[in-house]
């Protein structure tokens, strides 16, 4: 199947991936997340730039635990300018029954054809991360877990 970028308006996009969590899984997928974008905190040969802006934990409708991450991307080629607002939110999916990651991204700066055009990439890559985790073995998803735990201060006694 082929992949494509997901519909926009040249300055907010709304991406819904496809995969789904176990309530006991949600803070090790944010916290795996936050170890992708925590390899490109400077400029290097990556093909982005990552700024770590905020962390949430909050509650939905049904008091289920909600997570938030969010960051301040900027996209190669740099000399384009293009910067964007990320925000990713691990959410209860009452259709699906299980937490999925949905992200949020705003463009700062740069042309909107120029965003759109190196997002997709960013995207590509992105998704194909998110695909890895269910071929990391359980005790490596158990570490990401803990960190998640850590990070959205949550009780072991949760899960």
């Amino acid at each position: 199947r082929k992949w494509s970028l997901p519909l926009h308006d040249g300055k907010r996009m709304n991406v819904a991936f496809p995969f789904i969590y176990q309530e006991t899984l949600a803070t090790g997928i944010m916290a795996y997340l936050d170890e992708y974008f925590s390899r490109f905190t400077e400029a290097s040969l990556s093909d982005l730039i990552s700024h770590f802006i905020s962390k949430e934990k909050s509650s939905d409708n049904k008091g289920r635990p909600v997570y938030k991450l969010s960051y301040n991307v900027a996209l190669a080629p740099f000399d384009l300018g293009v910067t964007q607002n990320v925000v990713f939110t691990a959410s209860y999916d009452d259709r699906v029954q299980s937490y999925r990651v949905n992200m949020e991204i705003e463009r700062v700066s740069g042309q909107d054809s120029n965003w759109a055009a190196t997002n997709k990439p960013f995207l590509e890559k992105l998704r194909q991360y998110l695909l890895h985790w269910r071929n990391i073995s359980s005790s490596q998803q158990a570490l990401c877990v803990e960190r998640g735990n850590a990070l959205f201060g949550v009780s072991k006694s949760r899960g």
